[in-house]
């Protein structure tokens, strides 16, 4: 029988109460060891749903402790790559929520660490673990479409206050509706593509007062070859009644209060992507799945399988090296008005 992942779970603010069941949920495969916050009330709280958890309010505490196989990272944009780094120096395997890093030079240095270090990189672009979303591939791949010419993404969604405090500052979210969202989207587009863009043109506007980066975005790439894509991304899109934890408070989902869809148009057909719950082919429904957040689970799942096989995982870091270089050219075209070659 295979020896448990002694997983460290560090930060717990909104994110980790996606996170943290689907540690629970994998038991026979992960022993969580340890909790890691500067919080000690939050610490307190959680560490008490778990038995024998070690609790550290000092990160480099943790980083030093030998029963610690891997660290899931649930923390501020500005700290991905420093953390990130330093466990994977230390020789763990680090499993970091997205966006990867706050620009391309941190993301490669981190890609380069755990290549030296002959450890895992996983970023947590946990939205590729639908089973509708993974048949999307599936069906590009089979050429269902023909060639892929074009995807055409929209987010319309109202957000009115960040969800956490650090989200106003753009030092530390390095943005706004391009990490928060634009992350996700764009990382599915190089994903169904296999392949980054050649340039990209990007046009983005700050409206709401509650923080400092970009809520209305809309993004242009070129793949050559007559291949394209766009993305129209809106957090102002109207104001819409939400439950407590919706758009407008704790957390930021999807839900059926937005309009989130991709369309996939090959040379001989279309693929649809309807939030990521139902993939339609040519107008027929070909998969749905349940509005839960069994990804998490799936994408943990994947992150111990890549280190039990010795393999590269699903949106490893080096893979999403590429993602990183096309936010930076977002923020390059946004900031200068050009098309930016990447």
């Amino acid at each position: 029988m295979l020896r448990k992942l002694r997983l460290a779970v560090v930060g717990l603010g909104r994110v980790s109460k996606s996170h943290l069941p689907a540690v629970r949920e994998l038991a026979e495969k992960i022993e969580l060891v340890a909790l890691v916050t500067r919080d000690e009330s939050k610490l307190r709280q959680e560490a008490e749903k778990w038995e024998s958890v070690k609790t550290y309010t000092s990160y480099d505490d943790a980083v030093n402790d030998p029963d610690i196989d891997a660290f899931l990272l649930l923390l501020p944009h500005n700290i991905h790559a420093e953390y990130s780094i330093k466990a994977l120096r230390a020789g763990k395997h680090v499993l970091v929520e997205k966006p990867m890093a706050m620009n391309v030079q941190e993301a490669e240095e981190m890609a380069e660490t755990a290549e030296a270090n002959n450890v895992t990189l996983m970023i947590g672009q946990s939205r590729r673990f639908y089973k509708p979303v993974m048949e999307s591939i599936r069906q590009v791949r089979e050429k269902a479409i023909g060639d892929l010419i074009n995807i055409n993404a929209m987010l319309l969604a109202h957000m009115d206050k960040p969800a956490a405090d650090w989200w106003k500052d753009e030092s530390k979210i390095g943005g706004f509706i391009i990490p928060l969202w634009g992350s996700h989207i764009l990382d599915y587009i190089l994903w169904a593509y296999g392949r980054a863009p050649l340039s990209v043109y990007a046009q983005g506007h700050s409206n709401n007062p509650n923080w400092t980066g970009e809520d209305e975005v809309a993004i242009s790439m070129n793949f050559g070859e007559g291949r394209m894509a766009n993305v129209l991304m809106s957090f102002n899109a109207g104001c819409r009644p939400t439950d407590e934890v919706g758009l407008t408070a704790k957390r930021i989902w999807s839900t059926q209060n937005s309009i989130y869809d991709r369309y996939l148009i090959g040379s001989n057909g279309l693929l649809h992507l309807k939030d990521e719950y139902e993939l339609s082919l040519n107008g027929e429904k070909l998969e749905t799945c349940e509005t839960t957040f069994s990804n998490f689970t799936w994408q943990l799942e994947e992150f111990v399988g890549a280190i039990r096989e010795g393999r590269q995982p699903l949106a490893s870091g080096r893979e999403i090296i590429q993602v990183m270089k096309v936010i930076d050219g977002c923020f390059e075209s946004m900031r200068t008005g050009q098309v930016v070659q990447l």
